[in-house]
């Protein structure tokens, strides 16, 4: 069928269905979403026959008191773009709740600032890098319960380090996205202070029903406070980088963390100066550098990264006969 007649087809189904979605609009003349929104914009436009939407329903004629959301195309593009990054992705504990409100967002605002706010978008792309994981809904949803009802909850979770896989009581206190993933922070009794846990390494979890009441001074910013990129909750230390010249510009045009310094040194070096919790995740950071990062201080953290960079150098000698049997093996 034409334009023309699907346009006419489309005005005849907002005279039959008042209220009838976009979805069902769309599904009728068989085009997309986004077509339907801009063809809605040509009939008040063009044809003259008055479009308005209220809760989510479309009608050609205005019903008393409906109140619209006077947002710009820039302001919705900017509330898509965030509720459509990766906190929000598969896996995310709040994703059926951002789901949900960027549906009353994109119905109670006129349907032409919501396809400009889509064009807007398509030069505007927001990717935080994370695990796309597909955790059942039954376990969000008893982790989301749990921490609005204040409950105990049993959970089996294994670790990263020990690899063991065991049975915790939580007080859970708060669900929180860091860098890759998803985390609960909650009271462990067994431990005796609060302690973090990744979702995707949770087995399973079990709402106990039991009410705790949780501290009032509890700040998940608090807990953070000198976090590296996603583990908190340790013992803050100084830690001191020499930088060589070769990289020390980037170093020192980005601020990685609130207590950072940089000491820009005659030769172009820098020396760089962060007071941070837990010291395996900036050793990953400062490895990263290779041969342009050297610690100056903890000692401790010198030896952690030497230890792992002997053991690196162990282990390519020990594969190098076997490496160069594969190199050779693929060139043929």
């Amino acid at each position: 069928m034409a334009k023309s007649g699907l346009l006419l087809e489309m005005i005849q189904l907002l005279r039959q269905r008042p209220g009838i979605t976009v979805e069902q609009l769309a599904q009728a003349v068989g085009r997309s979403e986004r077509t339907v929104y801009r063809w809605l914009r040509e009939i008040s436009s063009c044809l003259g026959a008055r479009v308005t939407c209220d809760k989510g329903g479309y009608y050609l004629n205005e019903p008393t008191g409906t109140t619209k959301i006077n947002l710009a195309p820039e302001e919705i593009m900017a509330l898509r773009l965030s509720l459509s990054s990766a906190p929000f992705a598969e896996g995310s504990p709040v994703k059926r709740y951002s789901e949900s409100a960027w549906r009353k967002i994109r119905d109670g605002v006129a349907w032409d600032s919501v396809e400009a706010a889509e064009d807007l978008a398509e030069s505007r792309v927001v990717r935080i890098t994370a695990q796309q994981v597909d955790l059942p809904q039954d376990l969000l949803d008893t982790l989301n319960n749990a921490l609005d009802l204040h409950h105990r909850l049993k959970v089996v979770y294994r670790s990263q380090k020990s690899r063991r896989v065991n049975e915790y009581t939580i007080e859970p206190y708060a669900l929180t996205f860091r860098r890759h993933s998803w985390y609960m922070l909650g009271y462990c009794p067994q431990y005796d202070r609060v302690i973090q846990m990744k979702l995707i390494r949770i087995i399973s979890a079990v709402d106990t029903g039991e009410v705790f009441e949780p501290p009032e001074n509890f700040s998940v910013d608090e807990y953070f406070a000198t976090s590296w990129e996603a583990w908190g909750g340790g013992e803050p230390v100084k830690v001191r980088v020499l930088f060589t010249s070769e990289v020390a510009q980037m170093i020192a045009e980005v601020q990685r963390h609130p207590t950072q310094k940089v000491y820009p040194q005659q030769d172009g070096n820098l020396i760089f100066e962060v007071t941070v919790s837990g010291l395996e995740e900036i050793a990953a950071w400062i490895m990263g550098f290779g041969k342009h990062a050297v610690v100056l201080e903890p000692r401790e953290l010198r030896q952690y990264i030497l230890d792992h960079v002997h053991g690196m150098a162990a282990a390519y000698e020990a594969m190098q006969a076997n490496l160069d049997c594969i190199s050779a093996e693929s060139t043929r």
